[in-house]
């Protein structure tokens, strides 16, 4: 079965090249422009894993974030933070309920390892909970 990854960034040039390099990867991806449309997005399309800029209008990724944590269908879906501000908001990121947050610029090859990380131990926590 190829994950799906929900990428939420108010770049569409950040948005094109992630799916583009998910997709290389065999993975289906699906994107919204910014928070609000990522909450509603993962709502409606069910993603394995999201992806997502901090600082985006409408509603910001740490915004997000908290938002879909409260949603009992996303208490264990991975959810990765990116951001250019730096290490303190990286860390305000996971206090919000990111599994994972990274700075830019990223490392593609560390992005796909962490990617992978992520997923594999949703599914094995799912298999362990009866849930796959």
């Amino acid at each position: 079965m190829t994950e799906k990854i929900l990428v939420v960034d108010d770049s569409s040039d950040t948005r094109e090249m992630m799916a583009k390099l998910l997709e290389m990867e065999s993975f289906n991806v699906i994107t919204a422009e910014d928070g609000r449309a990522g909450f509603d997005t993962a709502k409606a399309e069910r993603p394995d894993m999201i992806i997502t800029d901090i600082n985006m209008p409408n509603l910001n990724g740490i915004e997000m974030i908290r938002l879909l944590r409260r949603e009992v269908d996303f208490g264990s879906v991975p959810i990765m933070a990116i951001t250019a501000y730096g290490q303190n908001i990286a860390q305000e990121a996971v206090e919000a309920g990111a599994n994972q947050a990274t700075t830019k610029p990223i490392n593609f090859e560390s992005l796909i390892r962490g990617i992978r990380q992520l997923l594999d131990s949703s599914k094995s926590n799912r298999q362990h909970n009866g849930f796959a």
